[in-house]
């Protein structure tokens, strides 16, 4: 058979999905979603929210000849760059995982403000001096949960909420507050928020936060403490990742037996009178109207009154089956079936998180990967992302069907971090083959050695160093490291150990080059500076180490450099190739700029697979935008605000006609981005001089380190006393405030200064 080209048969299979997709709509007469209750009050002529966070699905190319996640998605990508604007030079936070990302798009604050920047996971400090692990993952109100014990609980250690809260940076204050939630301004303003897998606005630990919910009597919470199951997976398919949060008075909350107080005793303002429902097993009759129910021809609940994916198939609990929530790692078939049975339902604010699809799926077929990762371009990897396209494309018809589109809706949509591809490359030692594989017309393959993490035993690497002997544990997102008895950042064997990471060396078997492994050390006042040190200092690890994004460390393995073929995607360094993401916006409001920054074949990875630039030398095209400034972005276009102050800024540049308080706070706002990133230019320059800083010196002599660490500690301080009357300026002009030219010229001036001594440091 003739091949076609790449372009070719994504065009085929596009014309494909539109016949599908008007098949399946035309199973009964077109029905006009009604406008949500006229409680509901949003402004510009919003009638529905839409937020979507991908985990790790990539706009830009991983692999040159390989399309990347979007291009294959062209409904998606389509609709955003036809509708409106897809930012493509979108930055993470640091840690850049899951936890950290979602939570500060939600909230629009750094993990210093919300509390879980060390992600997805952290450890807590006991008294003696070792740590437990505890999980990033949790209710909003809920507990630290210690997951060491076989069924975790509530830590007995650490009484700080998980969502630990402080007003200001540096994070200070006792940790007794949790974080404001992200609904209220919308449940305030009469409109119910609904909810599927989005991280800590639903429940995700059954053991916890169920009786957070429900109260520790409640027959739920004594249902899931009698199951002996660790995982409690009935529970999770009946109380766990969806949740609706309801305007006060609204029948949906109102109607159902089941419906608990919304508590939130620490929000601004107070929060009464609110009401939520929690699990599939309550939110699905409220959402689902009965048995064998279908809307305009598409599917939404099967025989048993279950809902179902766009396809028809009952969600359930992969590993017990049960009918409910599917666990989170959704499909995009899964999420947009339960945002869509939502808005239909009348929940005019919905918020979906989709899973990436960087490993083999459940029955997946044909894969040419020899691991559970799939490399770009492998056949498992082209079919799912075929299957998710064919998602998108019923999502937006049958949202078309009810009259939900971009003259009425804000769509938010994008992806909370953007791992390296740890494995064969073009432009790197080893390449899969057949040599120009595209993946859409001829498959790439993969070797057993050529598809998987660098999987870096640090024990082992350490085991012939002074620091063989130092006891500490490794939360592995990053990594960072708390040694043992939690000892100051001056104590003799922390400096020993922070040496003797910084030396370990491998010849990295994809790039062929022989490396420092780790290639960037944040000690606790560069921690400071990159948003990862809460007001709960039980939580602070000792120093963190962003290796090479190949690497992935662990405790144990033979050779101490192996292969896991497990997972190939790597998370929470510094990277460009991992920090610098996406975001598209489409709605009322938004300008139809097309893509804002570099196109799909521009991404850095494509083009450095090695990972050896900065961030910013990665980001000179396009708007820089950071995942904190997409929650005070949204709002703005809602003309509702905060009960706190952002860490985020308006994004003037989606706007079809920003305010002269903005236009006038633009190149400010740029110069607070290179300041209070946690990759932007200052961020960047003092990682780079505290990584020199922490390699040098010995028992005997550690002036340098000392002379740099004075540094960092007074730039720490000026950053965060220049940054706060900024950002406070930033979030005036979005209420309307136009600034003075003072304040303008003054905190250029102090940005101008900070990042000079920045980079002089780093350059000495």
């Amino acid at each position: 058979m003739k091949k076609l080209t790449a372009v070719a048969v994504l065009a085929a299979a596009t014309l494909s999905v539109l016949v599908a997709v008007q098949v399946a709509g035309a199973g009964g007469p077109k029905q006009t979603q009604p406008d949500p209750p006229s409680g509901c009050q949003l402004g510009n002529g919003v009638k529905h929210v839409i937020n979507i966070v991908f985990d790790n699905v990539h706009f830009f190319r991983d692999n040159r000849n390989v399309p990347s996640d979007l291009e294959q998605m062209p409904h998606l990508l389509n609709f955003l760059e036809s509708n409106g604007t897809v930012f493509s030079n979108t930055h993470t936070p640091l840690i850049a995982h899951t936890a950290d990302d979602s939570l500060s798009i939600y909230t629009g604050l750094y993990g210093d403000r919300h509390g879980q920047p060390v992600t997805n996971s952290y450890n807590v400090y006991n008294p003696d001096g070792t740590t437990d692990t505890a999980t990033s993952f949790t209710y909003w109100t809920s507990p630290i949960i210690d997951t060491k014990p076989l069924v975790p609980k509530a830590s007995t250690v650490d009484t700080a909420p998980s969502m630990t809260y402080s007003d200001t940076v540096p994070a200070s204050g006792p940790p007794n507050r949790v974080t404001p939630a992200p609904w209220v301004p919308f449940t305030r303003a009469g409109c119910t928020v609904g909810n599927f897998s989005t991280a800590n606005m639903v429940l995700e630990n059954a053991a916890v936060d169920v009786p957070t919910v429900f109260g520790a009597g409640s027959p739920e919470a004594i249902e899931t403490a009698a199951n002996p199951d660790r995982f409690k997976d009935i529970q999770v398919a009946e109380y766990v990742g969806e949740a609706i949060h309801c305007a006060q008075g609204d029948a949906i909350c109102a109607n159902s037996p089941h419906a608990v107080a919304d508590s939130l005793p620490d929000e601004p303002g107070g929060y009464n009178g609110y009401q939520a429902l929690f699990g599939a097993k309550y939110v699905a009759p409220a959402i689902g109207g009965g048995d064998n129910v279908t809307h305009d021809g598409f599917p939404v609940t099967d025989a048993n009154g279950d809902l179902t994916d766009l396809n028809g198939n009952t969600m359930q609990e992969p590993f017990s089956q049960t009918p409910g929530f599917p666990g989170f790692n959704p499909t995009a078939a899964q999420s947009l079936a339960a945002i869509a049975d939502m808005q239909e339902a009348g929940i005019p604010v919905t918020y979906g998180y989709i899973s990436d699809l960087h490993d083999k799926k459940f029955g997946a077929t044909g894969c040419t990967s020899p691991g559970n990762a799939l490399g770009p371009g492998d056949a498992c990897y082209v079919a799912a992302l075929h299957d998710y396209d064919n998602a998108f494309a019923a999502f937006f018809q049958r949202l078309a069907d009810d009259g939900i589109n971009p003259s009425n809706t804000e769509f938010v949509i994008g992806a909370e971090e953007n791992d390296q591809f740890a494995g064969a490359n073009v432009g790197r030692a080893v390449e899969p083959t057949p040599a120009g594989c595209d993946g859409v017309t001829v498959a790439c393959n993969y070797s057993a050695t050529q598809d998987g993490e660098l999987q870096a035993n640090i024990n082992g690497l350490l085991s012939t160093t002074p620091s063989a002997g130092t006891l500490f544990d490794v939360d592995a997102q990053g990594a960072s490291l708390y040694v043992r008895g939690n000892p100051g950042a001056n104590d003799p064997t922390v400096r020993q150990l922070e040496r003797d990471t910084a030396a370990m060396t491998n010849t990295n078997a994809y790039s062929g080059v022989s490396e420092h492994i780790a290639q960037y050390q944040a000690d606790r006042v560069e921690q400071r500076i990159l948003h990862m040190q809460t007001n709960d200092p039980l939580r602070t690890p000792t120093y963190s180490i962003f290796p090479v994004p190949d690497y992935f460390f662990s405790t144990s393995g033979t050779p101490n450099v192996s292969f896991n073929k497990g997972f190939a995607y790597d998370h929470g360094y510094y990277s460009p190739n991992i920090d610098i993401t996406w975001v598209g916006m489409v709605g009322p409001g938004v300008v139809n700029n097309h893509v804002d920054g570099p196109g799909p074949t521009g991404g850095n990875e494509a083009q450095d697979p090695n990972s050896t630039r900065t961030v910013p030398e990665a980001s000179t095209n396009g708007t820089w935008v950071e995942e904190t400034d997409i929650r005070p972005t949204l709002l703005y276009l809602l003309g509702l605000k905060d009960d706190y102050e952002s860490d985020g800024h308006v994004i003037t540049a989606a706007l079809t006609d920003p305010s002269s308080a903005l236009e006038a706070t633009a190149n400010l706002a740029k110069g607070y981005d290179q300041i209070n990133s946690s990759v932007g230019q200052f961020a960047t320059d003092t990682l780079i001089a505290d990584t020199h800083a922490l390699a040098t010196g010995s028992a005997a002599n550690d002036s340098a380190y000392e002379d740099a660490q004075a540094a960092l500690q007074q730039l720490a301080a000026d950053r965060d006393t220049a940054a706060a009357p900024i950002k406070q300026v930033l979030n005036n002009a979005a209420a309307g405030i136009t600034p003075s030219h003072g304040q303008i010229t003054s905190g250029l001036a102090h940005v101008r200064e900070l990042l000079r001594r920045a980079a002089h440091l780093a350059g000495s």
